[in-house]
């Protein structure tokens, strides 16, 4: 697994942070850096970097195919937990992932072709013009993995003004490709059980303690698919349990340990 790109980018958004002046941009930091960890903790540094090499030079692949709208159907249908945004193939067309948990409730989402849209491929993926502040979400209003990497995109773009280091500036690109890898993947779901569950192990005790990763894999393995999203110790560091959606795999997640994580905020 090459884990590079992922970990000198952490270590760059740390030169980045001293040029943060608002509790918003620190947050937008801390942000950056836990999906890293996320996608870093998954196993997925590789495709990762696969993914962010070929960002601006080729089409998004879909997540999976399938020769027929009925394979589909039936693929999201039994899946215990699909991968929420995430475009897939049937046939000829894409399709949107779109697992409505909450309300138990699924279904395909075809999406338009360029030539329905009325799009050329120059004007596919340009940026909107837009600069405005994006909303901040209300009290008790539902994670957005999309509202989070607008309002992250925006703070990241008030730093950016100021670097002048090529590297580092290349570290904030690569931040924000990271929320269109976690995105493409569907783990929208799976990123927010993750936040949540870092924020509960700050004020409640793991759930089970191993001494051995050996130890922790077999009660794994034992769980349900997806399994709980509960929090696990394993010797002195924390771990979610999580779930690749794609591969239909129990996880292990570690937690970013605090000084990893925080920010130099005031």
């Amino acid at each position: 697994m090459n884990t590079h790109l992922i970990n000198n980018t952490l270590a760059l958004l740390r030169q980045v942070e001293r040029h943060a002046t608002t509790s918003e941009q620190f947050d937008a930091l801390k942000a950056s850096r836990t999906l890293l960890y996320f996608i870093l903790g998954r196993g997925e540094a590789g495709e990762f970097k696969d993914y962010f090499e070929r960002f601006d030079t080729a089409p998004v692949r879909p997540l999976l195919s399938f020769a027929t709208r009925e394979e589909a159907d039936t693929w999201l249908r039994n899946h215990p937990a699909a991968p929420h945004g995430a475009t897939i193939r049937a046939a000829k067309d894409l399709y949107t992932v779109v697992d409505a948990r909450a309300l138990n409730h699924r279904k395909l989402l075809r999406q338009l072709s360029l030539e329905e849209l009325g799009l050329t491929d120059e004007e596919v993926g340009q940026e909107p013009a837009d600069e405005s502040e994006p909303p901040k979400p209300n009290p008790g209003e539902r994670f957005s993995l999309f509202g989070l990497y607008e309002r992250t995109c925006y703070d990241l773009y008030q730093m950016e003004k100021h670097v002048t280091s090529p590297e580092e500036l290349e570290s904030i690109r690569i931040a924000k490709i990271s929320f269109h890898f976690v995105m493409h993947e569907g783990e929208e779901y799976g990123f927010e059980d993750y936040l949540e569950s870092i924020r509960s192990a700050r004020s409640a005790p793991p759930r089970k303690s191993f001494t051995t990763r050996a130890e922790a894999d077999t009660w794994l393995a034992t769980q349900p698919e997806p399994p709980p999203p509960v929090v696990v110790a394993i010797g002195n560091e924390l771990y979610a349990a999580g779930y690749n959606r794609r591969r239909g795999l129990r996880l292990l997640i570690r937690h970013p340990t605090p000084p990893e994580l925080n920010t130099g905020a005031p």
